[in-house]
């Protein structure tokens, strides 16, 4: 497992150099250090030092714009003639996501070893995705490595923008919700609770809807704890039941049914379906093996199983668009297009266009999503803030009417 080291080094004018390095062993910094060109003088274990900050560093994820700088740096090394190896040296140094530095660290390490460098990414488990092993393999059989670092930076590049924007299209109405669930929780826990006390002195009979109010606000005090507990047995429900198959596809199912985000999901599902078959393809991939790595990207069970069955028909012999047709999960027009690209033998082309389309499309169904999204979130909250308002200015009212009998 690797781990922090401190070194000493001095270059060839005396001038003394020292840092911090991950690394497997002494060994591994001692050779990272001299691809610098320098002579190390010390290297020791660096000090157990308990940061929060570097331990939540550490496990940060590896986007796909991560990877996308990655490889365009990778491209252009390659394109100036560096060596594989040296390139991988440079890319740990340059690499400011730890947990990426670390890999690359590892896979420096297995390619100085004389591991291809395909072979090298796929031993760092969930690091690399396997679009990016099985071009790499390709581009390594074919000598056109810096060609295919290339279209995967421009790939990955396209899934960051796609992933952002549907991203944004979902962050906006969950933090209103919750944003509303925190405004009516308090106002039931807190603020209601004040009020119904000075009406409850002035002997003032409560409206139904007060009373209900005020029924959900005494249980909401009296047994939060029972409802942070049904919560949590929800969520580990929940989560336990998507570790199954079943459950997952269940899941995706249930959302390609929904009637806004159900045509949002499928057009981001096909969109990477199509731009990453595009990209394998492109590189020199089988299409039977570039299947294998596209079912396991779209983001949802029922394409996945749609292109696992077109990949067992094509086995036996049958195209690609016959297959998609049969399945009734790929629009009309995707399997018109990839018939044509198959009649043509430019169905990485066709494909590309496909994906263009409905990225373009998805984008504007983001647009008009939250266009509706926003003025609806405000209605329903508006609606649940007034109901609670009503419900503490019916009984005033009552009060300022038995003052006006009285005088």
């Amino acid at each position: 497992m690797a781990r922090q080291y401190e070194y000493k080094a001095r270059d060839a004018s005396g001038q003394l150099f020292s840092g911090m390095i991950l690394a497997d062993d002494e060994a591994g910094v001692a050779g990272h250090i001299r691809t610098k060109g320098l002579y190390v003088t010390q290297i020791r274990p660096a000090k157990a030092n308990l940061d929060i900050g570097v331990l939540l560093q550490n496990r940060r994820k590896i986007s796909t714009r991560d990877l996308s700088i990655l490889c365009r740096q990778f491209a252009t090394m390659l394109e100036a003639g560096m060596p594989i190896l040296n390139c991988l040296a440079v890319l740990a140094e340059q690499t400011e996501n730890p947990r990426l530095k670390d890999n690359l660290h590892k896979v420096y390490k297995n390619v100085q070893e004389g591991m291809a460098l395909a072979r090298a990414m796929e031993e760092q488990k969930g690091i690399f995705p396997d679009i990016m092993t099985s071009m790499v393999a390709a581009g390594e059989l074919g000598g056109v490595l810096d060609d295919v670092m290339l279209r995967l930076s421009v790939h990955f590049e396209k899934e960051h923008r796609l992933n952002e924007k549907v991203k944004a299209a979902l962050t906006y109405p969950a933090v209103v919700m919750a944003m509303a669930v925190v405004v009516v929780v308090f106002v039931l826990t807190f603020i209601l609770p004040t009020f119904v006390g000075m009406f409850a002195s002035m002997k003032v009979e409560l409206p139904l809807l007060t009373r209900g109010l005020l029924a959900i606000s005494g249980f909401i005090t009296k047994y939060w704890w029972l409802l942070l507990l049904l919560g949590l047995a929800i969520s580990i429900g929940v989560n336990w039941g998507l570790q199954k198959t079943a459950g997952k596809e269940l899941r995706d199912r249930i959302i390609l049914k929904l009637p806004v985000f159900g045509p949002l999901v499928k057009k981001v599902a096909v969109a990477r379906f199509t731009r990453t078959l595009a990209s394998l393809l492109r590189g020199g991939v089988p299409l039977l093996s570039a299947l294998d790595v596209v079912k396991s990207s779209t983001g949802n069970m029922v394409v996945s199983n749609a292109l696992a069955a077109s990949q067992e028909s094509i086995k036996e012999g049958e195209d690609l668009s016959t297959r998609l047709g049969a399945s009734r999960i790929f629009p009309p027009m995707v399997v018109q297009m990839v018939a044509v690209g198959e009649e043509a033998g430019e169905l990485d082309k066709m494909l590309d266009k496909v994906a263009d389309f409905y990225e373009e499309d998805a984008q504007d169904l983001v647009n008009r999503l939250s266009s509706l999204l926003e003025p609806f979130l405000i209605g329903f909250l508006g609606i649940t803030i007034g109901l609670i308002v009503i419900s503490i200015l019916l009984p005033m009212f009552d009060v300022i009417g038995n003052i006006n009998k009285v005088m």
